[in-house]
């Protein structure tokens, strides 16, 4: 694996404070012993103690262990190493692993090969069938218990009208209607209902918007109410929707798909004082995949998956009509990703939109998919950022993001010509995640980028 740049290291920072610090450590002459392996970098950087802190990084992942005190991850140590080893790449000679390195690392491997195993053993134990049978009646019950209030929530919504829920007390009854779904195991419907007063209070375009979500709301309510007469494949994904949360043992256990997969885009969000990252991830066969990692609190989100690399891996599926949420069962070494590296990337703006019609016909709750457009670029018209490709076609850019210095990243990256540019599409706006180039990748989502 080659050295990551500087910016997707610091995109890999628990805060900025971190970033920083890390950023004070990339000196040479703060380390000794420092050295590389096929699988890994190390070095020993001294702290306040007599004993120097080793710090070690498996490239596989990339992953981090420090012997430092810090509860951060990855630490100062691990950031400092990472950073020095792509700004002085020639000083990390190849030699053989110091015992601390290789053994981390081996007992990394045989960690996982225990947790793949457990996936396969948990997968084929013996199931009380009947206990099974009983718990998932009673949760169905509690949840057509709220969808019916659901119903008689949305029925008495649309009756008054949009006017009078603009109102502080039509929010009020909002979350207290959210609450009882979340009460009665539904909270991903509950999730659906939150979003009005969001919409209900934005822009231009708000009566859109808010119509789009009671519609596709309306079809929810509607499928689960006829959810023992659907085929089995849209069943499960009324259930996902309304909730119910699906076996990583299973995924781990069922055959993936191994392809070259490339993580074109990478963005964290914080929803309900909970930290979720998405990270999207693009075969060089054409699927798309999308890994979600979740953090409550001071908790660290996953970081082995590092925007702008590529890697040969088998990656599992959910189930689903058109599946798209993944687990990493499987990789190999990482390389830096290039344009060249995305044959299958969208070169027009109507080939990515027939992708995305085609995903909303089977699944009418997605909200965000991927676009990977070849031969793009920003463009300013009558005072809007849109992207263009070159049949003349073009999409807006996010609001937010066009008002932020992300946009003059973007455009720097690219130096105005077209380049590959990824992102996400809401049906309404795109959100730019990263341009990729013949030379480089460059990241619009890093939290702590310099």
């Amino acid at each position: 694996m080659l050295p990551l740049s500087a910016q997707q290291v610091l995109a890999l920072a628990p805060d900025a404070a971190s970033a920083s610090a890390g950023q004070g450590l990339c000196s040479i002459k703060k380390w000794s012993g420092i050295g590389r392996s096929d699988r890994a970098v190390w070095g020993l950087c001294q702290g306040s103690g007599k004993d120097p802190y080793q710090t070690r990084v498996d490239l596989a992942g990339p992953a981090f262990k420090c012997s430092c005190p810090s509860r951060k991850f990855p630490c100062k140590h691990g950031l400092a190493l990472m950073l020095l080893w792509a700004k002085e790449t020639a000083a990390f000679k190849e030699t053989a692993e110091p015992g601390w390195v290789s053994e981390w690392i081996e007992g990394r491997a045989e960690k996982q090969e225990k947790k793949v195993e457990k996936a396969k053993v948990a997968a084929e134990k013996p199931v009380d069938l009947e206990a099974q049978a009983k718990r998932a009646a009673q949760r169905d019950a509690r949840v057509r218990e709220g969808v019916a209030g659901c119903r008689l929530w949305l029925d008495d919504f649309l009756r008054r009208g949009f006017a009078a829920a603009r109102s502080d007390a039509s929010f009020a009854e909002v979350e207290k209607t959210a609450a009882r779904l979340v009460d009665s195991q539904a909270s991903g419907l509950a999730g659906y209902v939150r979003r009005v007063p969001e919409l209900l209070a934005s822009v231009d375009g708000w009566e859109v918007r808010t119509l789009d979500l009671l519609g596709r709301l309306h079809l929810l309510l509607a499928a689960t109410e006829k959810l023992d007469h659907l085929p089995a494949d849209l069943a499960t994904d009324v259930r996902t929707a309304l909730g119910y949360t699906q076996s990583k043992e299973d995924v781990l256990a069922a055959p993936g798909i191994q392809d070259r997969w490339s993580v074109v885009g990478q963005v964290t969000e914080e929803e309900d004082r909970l930290k979720v990252r998405r990270s999207w991830l693009l075969g060089r066969t054409g699927h798309r995949a999308l890994v979600l990692d979740f953090a409550a609190g001071l908790q660290p989100l996953d970081t082995s998956l590092v925007p702008g690399v590529e890697f040969d891996g088998e990656v599992g599926f959910y189930p689903s009509r058109l599946p798209q949420r993944a687990l990493i069962k499987a990789r190999g070494p990482a390389a830096p990703l290039t344009a060249a590296a995305l044959p299958t990337a969208d070169t027009t703006i109507d080939a990515a939109l027939g992708h995305y019609a085609t995903a909303l016909a089977a699944i009418p709750w997605l909200f965000r998919w991927p676009f990977a457009l070849a031969n793009a670029r920003v463009a300013q018209q009558d005072n809007r950022w849109l992207i263009l490709d070159n049949t003349g076609a073009s999409l807006p850019l996010h609001p937010t993001f066009a008002r932020s210095l992300h946009l003059w990243r973007l455009i720097s990256a690219s130096s105005g010509r077209p380049a590959t540019i990824v992102g996400e599409w809401d049906g309404e706006h795109f959100l730019p995640l990263s341009v990729i180039t013949a030379s480089a990748y460059e990241d619009l989502a890093g939290r702590w980028a310099a």
